[in-house]
């Protein structure tokens, strides 16, 4: 019994946890089809319990989730990114030329 009970996946133990929760449900039925005995059930509640405190005080953080870019997909960025900057710089100086002349 003691390897069924290892072989119980999260979501299996939050299916049991849910379906032992009905108030009509044979709780003595629904742990033995599982392998499992009154005990165990109570250490599902309490690990549920306090899975749930931790996820209400710990709330995930908004915004924007960071984005992963390969080392090459960087660098062409940081590229065009120069180049803007290098068109911008060359467009404010025709400008202060231009203004020069209107002078």
């Amino acid at each position: 019994m003691e390897k069924e009970k290892n072989k119980l996946t999260p979501e299996q133990m939050f299916n049991i946890y849910l379906e032992c929760n009905n108030p009509q449900a044979p709780l003595k039925t629904i742990l033995e089809r599982h392998g499992l005995k009154p005990w165990d059930l109570v250490g599902i509640r309490k690990r549920i319990r306090e899975a749930v405190i931790e996820a209400l005080a710990n709330p995930p953080k908004k915004g924007r989730k960071p984005i992963v870019v390969s080392a090459e997909q960087f660098q062409q960025k940081v590229k065009e990114l120069q180049e803007a900057k290098d068109a911008l710089a060359a467009v404010g100086y025709e400008l202060a030329l231009l203004k020069k002349r209107v002078s």
